[in-house]
């Protein structure tokens, strides 16, 4: 299991690299996509906990003119987070790369070999989720 998590999470990163996107970036960039502007503290919980990684993530994505953060007009201290245009024109790509990379992961596999595996891997997920 672990190798096929490590080669995955490798192959991810090579192909995302390509388009001058790293993990977990393209999530950010899907994200606001799907959701338009939202709060950071909304990304913060989307992401995960470590709001470290967040801030650095947003950072060195508003450095690269992929999104752009200001003053939530609701909440004071909130920050809003949205796409730039250039994050905006790089979403396509991203969701070419996710293709191309569940491509490569289950290519191979049976259209009942993917029911199993994703019925597996839910089993899998929902079982991590239990506390």
């Amino acid at each position: 299991m672990f190798q096929v998590v490590r080669r995955h999470a490798t192959l991810a990163h090579e192909l995302l690299a390509r388009i001058g996107v790293t993990p977990p970036q393209e999530l950010v960039l899907l994200y606001l996509e799907d959701h338009g502007p939202v709060q950071q503290s909304e990304l913060v919980r989307f992401l995960g906990p470590d709001r470290s990684t967040v801030s650095v993530t947003l950072g060195a994505m508003e450095r690269a003119g992929l999104i752009a953060r200001s003053p939530s007009e609701t909440h004071r201290r909130a920050m809003l987070v949205r796409l730039t245009a250039t994050g905006r024109d790089l979403c396509p790509r991203t969701r070419q790369v996710w293709a191309e990379l569940e491509d490569r992961a289950f290519g191979g596999l049976t259209t009942a070999q993917r029911g199993e595996l994703a019925a597996a891997l839910a089993a899998v997920r929902d079982a991590l989720d239990r506390k």
